[in-house]
């Protein structure tokens, strides 16, 4: 019985110790992939505060679908004129958040009745996936109509970074969409930096059906290469609504350079007041039609040396004075002449 039992133990023996070799009875054990890492958010912030993507999202955007990284945090403007009593009225889906709002005037002075402005909100992308923002501009306390304006506006959301010019998306290349600085009336006399051969835009409050119209004059290093005027949402069927006079302006070359616009009446006489120093002193206008006019009622608001007037006036005959200095006249009408300057160092 040994010689039978000892060969019975020793093939069981052989039997467990190929089993464990060759792993026939243990189940296939599927090896579990390395998470990929979501990549870090690009450094363009102060450490604390939110990265802010530089993208800025308009009414041209209207329509339109574009990618953004997940955490970025973008600006949205859209124009409204609080003075009719339209406002936006802005819905938004669960992956984004609205961090602020602000209502930025045209015409910070308040020298242009009726002037409108921008609505601005601050939002972040929190949630991955296609996400929405719609907004409607009507009166709050009127029914929605048929013909009032809608803003739509669809983001594809996914984990990535975004950078200065780059939006950086893990499934597809780095996607760069044109861009420019845009200035405004907030901008008014502010000396600003562009790089040579870069286009930017200026975009001013303009109401065409009240005659009044923007002139703009440019030094020699900067080119218009586009000239739009973009009615307000309440414009299409509303007489006398405004809207904004958009440029688009190139820099040509290197230095100070200079554009400028006046708002005013093309038809009417305009000119600076200036001071004479005869007879003791008194205010003149100096035309651009290069005459000279000595108004003989110029009001003490106007009499400021270098103001820019538009103004009408009749010849003051048989007048006599001991300036000797321009035409004495009668001002029939006179304004002072709303103006916008920006100063551009081209590097």
């Amino acid at each position: 019985m040994f010689p039978r039992t000892l060969a019975l133990s020793l093939i069981a023996a052989a039997c467990i110790a190929a089993v464990l070799l060759a792993g026939c009875t243990s189940p296939a054990v599927t090896p579990v992939p390395t998470p990929r890492p979501t990549p870090a958010m690009t450094p363009t912030h102060q450490p604390g505060e939110k990265e802010v993507f530089t993208e800025v999202f308009t009414e041209a955007d209207n329509g339109g679908t574009f990618p953004v990284a997940r955490g970025a945090v973008f600006p949205l403007r859209l124009p409204e004129n609080p003075t009719t009593g339209y406002q936006w009225n802005l819905s938004i889906t669960t992956g984004l958040s609205l961090l602020n709002e602000s209502y930025v005037p045209d015409d910070p002075t308040g020298k242009l009745v009726g002037s409108g402005g921008t609505h601005v909100w601050y939002l972040e992308a929190t949630g991955e996936g296609e996400q929405g923002i719609s907004g409607v501009y009507h009166r709050p306390w009127e029914p929605a109509e048929p013909g009032v304006t809608f803003f739509t506006l669809t983001l594809e959301v996914a984990g990535g970074s975004c950078g200065i010019d780059v939006c950086t998306l893990p499934t597809t290349p780095a996607t760069v969409r044109p861009r420019y600085h845009v200035y405004t009336a907030a901008d008014n006399g502010k000396t600003v930096q562009e790089p040579l051969g870069e286009t930017f835009g200026i975009r001013l409050q303009a109401n065409p059906s009240t005659g009044y119209s923007w002139n703009l004059t440019l030094t020699k290093g900067l080119s218009l290469a586009g000239d739009e005027y973009i009615a307000s949402p309440t414009a299409e069927g509303r007489v006398g609504a405004g809207g904004t006079r958009s440029y688009i302006l190139v820099t040509t070359a290197k230095g100070a350079q200079l554009a400028k616009a006046e708002y005013r009446r093309p038809w009417v006489m305009a000119g600076t007041v200036t001071h004479v120093d005869l007879e003791g002193g008194f205010y003149g206008i100096t035309g651009d039609d290069g005459k000279q006019y000595d108004p003989l009622n110029l009001d003490e608001k106007y009499r400021v040396n270098g103001l820019r007037v538009a103004f009408e006036a009749g010849e003051a005959k048989d007048t006599a004075t001991t300036r000797m200095w321009g035409t004495p006249v009668n001002l029939v009408f006179i304004e002072e002449i709303p103006g916008f300057t920006l100063n551009v160092t081209v590097v």
